[in-house]
């Protein structure tokens, strides 16, 4: 599968894994309350696009004890070190690092080194092929029948956003569009620049139609990697492990 811009499909598994279903019920995103917890590491906007934080996503390429080594869709190699506090997970069920095997896609976030391409793993999940097919389904509406990002600008009725690929996108609202943060009603008025957003709606004429628009506030990122994380990162994959397991134990985004 190849996709144009690997930072928005590490958004888009994020999305499927952790509130594709609720988003096509609900008019704001589920999240997990446990992944509240999750620092934002480096992502497509920034500090991790929702505060979802950055994932490396790919297949299994070798196995080396409890160090995994995957290939990107763009042929990236990165090294996966994980540690006895590494969230393990297949089926929404926790598995053992002895039960992935080479040849499976998989998903893993935490300490990301994108010069080393190496990830101090937090969490590590074997994707099954629904899963991967959501994420495809949501590539290709993306943009067409949903869209997200952060304000840029607002005027009159239409909202500027710069989408995860970097991509600036001009969503309209008319009388037809509902608006809602914290599942509570809201006013256009209540939107400021700076704000991230969810829309679902349509492409007409070329212009996204919003019939409905949600803030989404920023997770919590107090226990987010700062400077000493950021020189963590440095180390080798398996001491960057070690180091991110003491500090913190972080579920899945597939709990």
């Amino acid at each position: 599968m190849k996709v144009a811009h690997p930072r928005l499909a590490s958004f888009l598994l994020l999305s499927a894994l952790a509130f594709v279903p609720a988003f096509a019920q609900q008019p704001e995103p589920q999240t997990n309350p446990q992944h509240e917890r999750q620092g934002g590491p480096r992502g497509g906007m920034g500090g991790g696009f929702m505060g979802m934080g950055s994932a490396v996503h790919g297949t299994v390429t070798a196995i080396a004890g409890s160090e995994f080594t995957i290939k990107t869709e763009d042929g990236t190699t990165y090294k996966i070190a994980t540690g006895p506090n590494t969230r393990i997970m297949k089926d929404r069920q926790p598995i053992k690092a002895t039960d992935i095997h080479t040849g499976d896609v998989v998903m893993t976030g935490g300490d990301v080194d994108d010069k080393a391409h190496t990830v101090g793993a937090v969490f590590l999940a074997v994707l099954d092929a629904e899963q991967v097919a959501r994420m495809k389904q949501m590539q290709a509406d993306f943009g067409k029948t949903w869209t997200a990002g952060k304000v840029t600008g607002i005027k009159d009725l239409t909202l500027t956003i710069e989408r995860p690929d970097k991509k600036t996108q001009i969503v309209t609202v008319d009388e037809n569009t509902s608006f809602q943060k914290h599942r509570e009603s809201i006013t256009l008025a209540d939107i400021k620049v700076g704000d991230t957003v969810t829309s679902r709606g349509a492409l007409k004429d070329g212009n996204f139609v919003a019939t409905q628009l949600s803030v989404v506030e920023p997770r919590n990122r107090a226990a987010g990697p700062g400077p000493q994380s950021r020189s963590r990162q440095r180390l080798s994959p398996s001491v960057a492990a070690a180091a991110v397991m003491k500090k913190r134990t972080v579920p899945c985004p597939d709990c």
